[in-house]
C-alpha cells in the first residue's frame, strides 16, 4: 500500500487517491488516518526517489466487472449508447479519473440534451452504483479469505436516516450477503435488481430477510459493510463468581462492554454507562447485563414525547424476562430489572404499531403486562 500510493501520488487527484487507499484499508477492517499520506509520500520520495519501478493496478477491476455486468438504468430516455456512457463515466471514477465530487457535473453535461434530469439525479444515480460495486467487491474480497461475518458500519449523524441507525453495529453473515449478491448480479432487469435489493426506509429488528443486508440502503448512504471476526470469550462475574460469555468483534478501550445481543447488533456500553447499570443505582451484575442482552423479545424507535433527552434517536426493548433496554444506535444507554415496572415503560415509550416481536418479526401494537400473561 505504501508503494501504491507513490506511484500514484503525482498523477491522481489527491482526494481520489485517498478515496482508494481508505477503501483497500476498510476491506481488510483497518482504520486509516489521511493525514499521513503527505509524510508517507515524503519519507518514500527519499529513500526510492522518483524512479521507482513497481507497478500497481490503479482500482479493483472487479468492482468495475460487478458494476457493469449488474448495471440497469431506468430513466425517461436510455438506451445502449446512452447506458454505456454512464458506465464509461463511474468507471473512470473507480480509476481516480473523475473525482467522486466531479461526476455529477460531468454526467450532467455528457447527457445534456438528451436526458432531461438535474444534477442531483445524475449524483444519485452515479453514487448508489459506485457504492453497490464497492460493497459487492469487499464482500467477494472478504468471501475470499474465509471471512465469515461482516458488520453494518453507518455514519452517526443527524443525516443518518433510521434505517441505517437501527442496523449500526448489525452482524450479518458472509453467506446471507452472498446469497443476495448472486441474485443481484443474476438480475435481467432494472426490476429484478430492485427486488434483489430494495430501498429501505424503516427499521428492521431481528433478522433480515434474504434480500437485504447489502449496502448501500437507500439513496445518498454512507453505510458500509465491514469485514469482522467474531471472539467469544468466558468472563466470571464479580458479584456472583459465576461464568458467563461475551460475543464481540474486538476488544475496544473507549467501551466497558461490547457484545453481539440477540438482534445480531454488536451492542458497546461506555464505561460510566457500566457503572450506573452494574455498580450503581440499576444493581444487575454483571451477567445479568449479558443476559439481558441475549434475550430481547421486543423492540421500537422510542416514543418522542419530550419528556426524555435525545428522544427521536433512541429505542426501546423488552426481554422475556422484563427487562428494559434502552438504545442509541449501538450503543445502550440504560437497563432497567423487571422490578422497575419494565413493561409499563416499555409501552409508554415504545411508538404504536413500530413494536416489533425479534422471535417472529411481527409488528404489534402494545405488549402484554406480565400478569395478562398468566390470565
Amino acid at each position: 500500500m505504501v508503494v501504491y500510493i507513490n506511484r500514484n501520488y503525482s498523477n491522481t487527484d489527491k482526494d481520489a487517491l485517498l478515496t482508494i487507499v481508505g477503501g483497500k484499508l476498510k476491506d481488510l477492517n483497518i482504520s486509516f488516518d489521511t493525514k499521513g499520506l503527505d509524510d508517507i509520500y515524503k519519507k518514500l520520495s527519499v529513500v526510492n526517489g522518483p524512479s521507482t519501478k513497481f507497478e500497481f493496478d490503479e482500482i479493483d477491476l472487479k468492482a468495475i466487472k460487478v458494476m457493469r455486468d449488474s448495471f440497469y438504468w431506468s430513466a425517461d430516455k436510455y438506451n445502449i449508447e446512452t447506458q454505456n456512457i454512464l458506465k464509461d463515466t463511474i468507471s473512470d471514477t473507480f480509476k481516480g479519473e473523475i473525482t467522486r465530487a466531479e461526476v455529477s457535473s460531468v454526467l450532467k453535461e455528457k447527457f445534456d440534451g438528451v436526458i432531461n434530469k438535474s444534477e442531483s439525479y445524475f449524483e444519485l444515480v452515479a453514487d448508489s452504483n459506485i457504492s453497490q460495486a464497492q460493497a459487492i467487491s469487499r464482500v467477494n474480497q472478504g468471501l475470499k479469505y474465509g471471512v465469515k461475518h461482516f458488520k453494518v458500519s453507518a455514519k452517526i449523524d443527524n443525516k443518518t436516516s433510521d434505517f441505517c441507525r437501527w442496523l449500526n453495529g448489525k452482524i450479518i453473515t458472509a453467506n446471507h450477503l452472498k446469497t443476495q449478491i448472486d441474485k443481484l448480479l443474476s438480475s435481467s432487469s432494472i426490476d429484478d435488481k430492485k427486488q434483489a435489493a430494495p430501498w429501505q426506509n424503516k427499521p428492521i429488528y431481528g433478522k433480515l430477510p434474504p434480500n437485504v443486508g447489502l449496502a448501500p440502503y437507500h439513496g445518498h448512504c454512507r453505510t458500509e459493510n465491514l469485514p469482522v471476526w467474531i471472539n467469544e470469550d468466558d468472563r466470571l462475574d464479580t458479584k456472583t463468581g459465576k461464568l458467563y460469555k461475551v460475543k464481540s468483534t474486538k476488544n475496544d478501550k473507549k467501551y466497558k462492554l461490547r457484545h453481539i445481543d440477540k438482534t445480531g447488533i454488536e451492542t458497546k456500553v461506555k464505561p460510566h454507562i457500566y457503572e450506573k447499570i452494574v455498580g450503581g443505582k440499576h444493581g444487575l451484575t454483571e451477567k445479568q447485563l449479558v443476559g439481558a442482552l441475549n434475550d430481547i423479545k421486543y423492540k421500537s424507535p422510542h416514543k418522542v414525547s419530550g419528556v426524555h433527552p435525545n428522544e427521536h434517536v433512541k429505542a426501546v426493548a423488552l426481554t422475556n424476562s422484563g427487562y428494559t433496554l434502552i438504545y442509541e444506535s449501538d450503543e445502550l444507554i440504560s437497563c432497567f430489572v423487571p422490578t422497575r415496572n419494565a413493561n409499563k415503560y416499555f409501552n409508554d415509550n415504545a411508538i404504536e404499531n413500530k413494536i416489533i416481536n425479534i422471535d417472529t418479526g411481527q409488528t404489534m401494537q402494545r405488549v402484554k403486562k406480565w400478569y395478562e400473561h398468566l390470565i
